[in-house]
């Protein structure tokens, strides 16, 4: 069965500028530096732990780890609120009830951690659309994307079969991994000036801007 996989950082939330800023004043306290957009693009859609090894240049416990993402994900979740981004990217909101009223499966797969995702699921009541239990995020178990195993995880645990996935993605390092995957259909969501590059990927089906584009909706008819 076919089921419409999510990203969520990026592709259904826009946060990338805040999870940026999270990011760069974490780092700074951390080493004294901030990045710069070279290496911020071997951040973006890798798990913390990673991230955390590759900014302090030394292999982590997942205590020392989970320390340290926890620090940088309560900067980012401040930031969110004090922003008052409280909004999910334009026409998410109707694509879900559209794709919930075909009776269409559907799943997160997200690498970020726990914390993050219980704050997601109460600021944007995400149980409208998404079963909890079945959301994959960063617990430790699954490879890093651009490793295949978040999404083929997150379309076994709605009962689909993961060569039928449909994902949506808005990094190259996600886009990479849901090719990897061997996706039925990749979608990149822009973030900013992007969209050239994340068709540059050669990666995906179809580029779009927000969730209102019509092609997204005419997916039920390709079978």
């Amino acid at each position: 069965m076919r089921s419409f996989i999510f990203d969520f950082n990026g592709t259904l939330f826009s946060d990338s500028a805040l999870h940026e800023r999270a990011w760069q004043e974490f780092i700074f306290e951390l080493i004294g530096r901030k990045f710069s957009k070279e290496e911020f693009d071997q951040i973006h859609g890798r798990t913390n732990h990673l991230n955390m090894e590759a900014i302090l240049g030394e292999k982590l416990s997942n205590e020392k780890a989970n320390q340290l993402s926890e620090k940088k994900e309560a900067i980012y979740r401040d930031l969110v609120l004090k922003e008052q981004q409280t909004q999910l990217i334009e026409g998410v909101t109707d694509y879900l009830d559209f794709l919930k009223n075909k009776q269409q499966l559907m799943n997160i797969a997200t690498v970020s951690p726990k914390v993050n995702l219980d704050f997601y699921f109460e600021l944007f009541q995400l149980d409208r659309w998404f079963d909890y239990h079945q959301v994959v995020y960063n617990d430790g178990t699954l490879k890093s994307k651009p490793a295949p195993d978040f999404y083929v995880q997150a379309a076994l645990n709605v009962g689909a079969d993961p060569r039928q996935m449909v994902i949506f993605e808005d990094s190259p390092i996600g886009l990479q991994g849901a090719y990897n995957a061997q996706a039925n259909k990749i979608i990149a969501v822009a973030t900013g000036d992007n969209h050239k590059k994340l068709e540059g990927t050669g990666l995906v089906d179809f580029v779009i801007d927000d969730f209102t584009e019509a092609r997204i909706r005419e997916i039920l008819k390709d079978e």
